[in-house]
């Protein structure tokens, strides 16, 4: 079962090692999904929809800080 990102992370920067490619992103999510069952047990998701997203914490893969983190804005 393969599901589409439904939410868009923005892009992170660390100000302390200059890192833009390598995050751990703990997320909370509250979502609503239409499952389909087949008579075999196996399962597809027809729809999701994100209810709820909340970034808890993201942390840097280079560097393991979690308090230098930058949001960037995308640009195009």
């Amino acid at each position: 079962m393969e599901i589409e990102q439904a939410v868009t992370l923005p892009a992170y920067r660390c100000d302390h090692c200059g890192n833009r490619t390598r995050f751990d992103v703990y997320e909370r999510l509250h979502r609503r999904r239409f499952a389909h069952f087949d008579l075999s047990g196996g399962m597809t998701v027809d729809d999701e929809e994100i209810l709820e997203s909340e970034i808890e914490r993201v942390v840097c893969r280079w560097c393991q800080r979690d308090d230098a983190i930058v949001a960037d804005a995308k640009t195009a």
